[in-house]
């Protein structure tokens, strides 16, 4: 795996690990009301902020047919990777390596942001096509696990 790819996928999910989430206290009474934010604002800032982490690395994007946080691979080397596992060019290590990287942003999503929803890498060239999926740092699917291929 790219070493430059490698810092850049550290750097975005040390930042959105680091992230909280915003609660609303209504004070005006003796009981302390606490207003939860709803899926669709978790998700919002979810995707806002590994927008601003991924840059221009990955376009990043709500998928609400089908409930996922999408991840397209838009920048060099991220694509290079993606592109490499298709064709069969990419070591296991080297895939497990980001696949890893991508549970530990699920977990951090799912724990620090109280997201409950998958985040997918989509394939570059057919983004109907999900190559990983992750929930809660657990691995939903791995297209190169699957005994389909």
């Amino acid at each position: 795996m790219n070493k430059g790819f490698k810092i850049m996928l550290a750097v975005g999910l040390a930042g959105v690990s680091l992230a909280t989430t915003t609660v609303v206290v209504n004070t005006n009474s003796s009981n302390i009301t606490v207003v939860q934010a709803s899926k669709r604002s978790k998700i919002k800032k979810a995707v806002s902020m590994m927008q601003d982490h991924f840059g221009d690395t990955a376009d990043v994007y709500y998928d609400k047919e089908n409930d996922v946080i999408a991840i397209k691979p838009i920048g060099q080397d991220f694509e290079d990777e993606v592109i490499a596992v298709l064709d069969g060019d990419e070591s296991d290590s080297d895939w497990n390596d980001m696949t890893s990287a991508f549970d530990d942003l699920s977990e951090s999503l799912h724990d620090d942001l109280h997201v409950k929803t998958p985040i997918a890498i989509v394939n570059p060239e057919n983004t109907d096509k999900v190559l990983y999926m992750a929930y809660n740092g657990n691995s939903l699917y791995d297209v190169m696990h699957d005994d389909n291929n």
